[in-house]
């Protein structure tokens, strides 16, 4: 009797560890929080600007606005600031250097 005992707890845990294994390599399906991706951004200029001690893309992108740039996502002004400065990433800007940066458009 001890042996069947023992031997369906052992069935036991082996089932509950292949369950909660099954379960969390299949979990494939993630959640994203990010605004919608296909959603048109406002038009912009490129404005050059020399970096100060302390500033950051986002610093200097909402300081140069002449419009209010509240619909536009964080994700947004980040990938444009690197595309028009292909050979620098938005965390590794160089104070003294000049860089350009978007000036965002009324639409009209």
């Amino acid at each position: 009797m001890a042996f069947l005992r023992r031997f369906s707890l052992i069935t036991f845990i082996i089932l509950v560890a292949a369950s909660i294994f099954q379960d969390l390599s299949h979990s494939d399906e993630t959640i994203s929080f990010s605004n919608d991706e296909h959603a048109e951004m406002p038009s912009f200029e490129a404005v050059p600007v020399k970096v100060r001690p302390g500033d950051t893309v986002l610093s200097i992108t909402e300081e140069i606005q002449t419009v209010s740039v509240s619909s536009v996502s964080v994700e947004n002004i980040l990938t444009t600031f690197e595309s028009l400065n292909p050979t620098t990433s938005s965390n590794e800007i160089l104070v003294h250097e000049i860089y350009y940066f978007p000036q965002f458009q009324t639409e009209n």
